[in-house]
């Protein structure tokens, strides 16, 4: 499969993501994520795991995981694919350890930028941003604070 990145944006896109040992990454999309190549290079660098989801709705409604699992979370193509997107976003955040981040990543044609940063808000997530590395795609990340808001 060709991807929609240059090697520029895969390059840049990866850099997001620090090295750390034994490093634990949840890879959620409504389908296929053209970024896997890069979220599992940096896993086997980092000799750590990745847990990889293609959700439609009904499994958005379903979806649970074990608390504190993941450094970070990267939903790709997402948001509009989730008929509760809130419930979904708190349940990423119980996923992720303290200090740990959500990635984002939406096609710009869907002009969400400000509705992902306040939904961010809402679930507790702080210091969001949208970084422009992709031509086609918004990338806002974000992070879960150890003791603010929901603390968990």
């Amino acid at each position: 499969m060709e991807s929609k990145f240059t090697n520029k944006e895969l390059e840049q896109f990866s850099s997001l993501l620090e090295d750390a040992p034994a490093l634990c990454l949840l890879n959620i999309s409504n389908g296929i994520n053209p970024l896997e190549e890069v979220l599992n290079d940096k896993i086997a660098k980092n000799d750590g795991s990745i847990v990889t989801k293609k959700l439609d709705d009904i499994s958005c409604q379903r979806f649970r995981l074990k608390t504190r699992e993941f450094e970070y979370c990267v939903l790709y193509d997402m948001i509009e694919s989730c008929s509760d997107i809130n419930k979904f976003i708190k349940a990423c955040y119980h996923s992720l350890e303290n200090s740990a981040f959500i990635i984002i990543i939406e096609p710009k044609s869907n002009n969400n930028i400000s509705d992902i940063i306040e939904l961010l808000d809402i679930c507790e997530f702080r210091v969001a941003n949208n970084i422009d590395i992709f031509e086609d795609y918004n990338l806002i990340m974000a992070k879960k604070l150890h003791m603010w808001g929901n603390g968990l």
